[in-house]
């Protein structure tokens, strides 16, 4: 008998040994880090804040691809044809996993099937701003203007079906207003039309953009999407402050890796972007940036995403939003 509980015992440790062990995965080269979005916007300031983090973690450095095009399809695309061996990952943000598929009527991958989601890091608010030629200081006073002059000002977007152009057709349903939207190609090229000021346009945009213009005074700040306000612009009042419904939009960023991706593989950056969400020098940082820090596991990511899929397919369909 205490031969065979010998026996028991050197096997069970065994075997937590082996498990421990493939849990301890580490990558032999550098990483690439696909950034479905251009250089210069929101998505590419927190795709390169996580790729510093995972590269001091790792041991490896973690290379910024940028891939935009198709509000992220370009990108998955990439990701997909790519080895699922943990030495290529995908930032991926709320448009492209929960509202894509509800506006296009083909997407070139699949949220669910495709990916294996690894966990967030952030999420955060949009900020509706404006050029200076806008005569408008306040959503509510753009909604009086657009109803009176329905052709001044125009609703630009980071693309066709991107979250700011989903904002764009709930802000005209709830409003009762029709502001014309023009797709740009990226975020940085519409935050760049309404600094140029070449004509009165608004554009719902992420913080890291819109906080220094704002604060510039090289566009106006007419509301924040969610029903807290942003730190950074604290006289910035929400849509819901202004009455104009019971908007509470947020946007998250999150990593994802191939479906194929093995479990002791994904584990390891579960734990690894978990660590750096909770950093308090990343939490700081996504902080400046208007980014709260917003940390799930693979698995609570991945209920994240169904449930989102499920919250924009309605909305899409409600305020009936199509891609131009």
């Amino acid at each position: 008998m205490v031969r065979t509980f010998r026996w028991a015992a050197a096997l069970a440790g065994i075997l937590w040994l082996g498990a421990s062990l493939a849990q301890d995965w580490t990558p032999s080269r550098p990483l690439r880090f696909i950034v479905p979005q251009a250089a210069g916007g929101g998505a590419d300031s927190i795709g390169r804040l996580i790729a510093n983090g995972l590269s001091e973690r790792l041991g490896q450095p973690v290379i910024v691809d940028n891939r935009p095009g198709a509000n992220g399809g370009v990108g998955a695309e990439v990701l997909i044809r790519a080895p699922a061996d943990g030495h290529t990952l995908l930032l991926v943000f709320t448009s492209m996993m929960a509202i894509n598929p509800a506006v296009y009527a083909k997407t070139p991958y699949d949220p669910i099937a495709d990916f294996r989601p690894l966990g967030t890091v952030c999420d955060l608010p949009l900020v509706m701003m404006a050029s200076n030629s806008v005569p408008a200081s306040t959503a509510t006073e753009l909604v009086t203007l657009a109803k009176q002059k329905p052709e001044l000002v125009f609703a630009a977007s980071s693309g066709n079906g991107a979250f700011s152009h989903l904002l764009v057709e709930m802000f005209n349903a709830r409003s009762g207003i029709k502001l014309t939207h023009v797709p740009f190609k990226g975020e940085a090229a519409a935050v760049q039309h309404l600094i140029a000021n070449q004509s009165p346009a608004i554009y719902f945009g992420t913080p890291v953009p819109a906080i220094p213009a704002v604060q510039s005074g090289r566009v106006k700040g007419l509301a924040v999407t969610t029903a807290r306000r942003l730190e950074q612009l604290k006289d910035l009042p929400t849509l819901q402050e202004q009455g104009l419904g019971d908007y509470n939009e947020g946007f998250w960023y999150g990593v994802v890796a191939a479906a194929a991706t093995p479990t002791n593989i994904a584990d390891t950056f579960d734990r690894h972007l978990g660590a750096i969400s909770r950093s308090p020098t990343v939490g700081a940082t996504v902080s400046k940036l208007g980014c709260a820090p917003f940390s799930l596991s693979g698995a609570e990511f991945s209920a994240r995403i169904k449930s989102d899929l499920a919250k924009y397919a309605a909305i899409v369909k409600a305020v009936g939003m199509k891609v131009d």
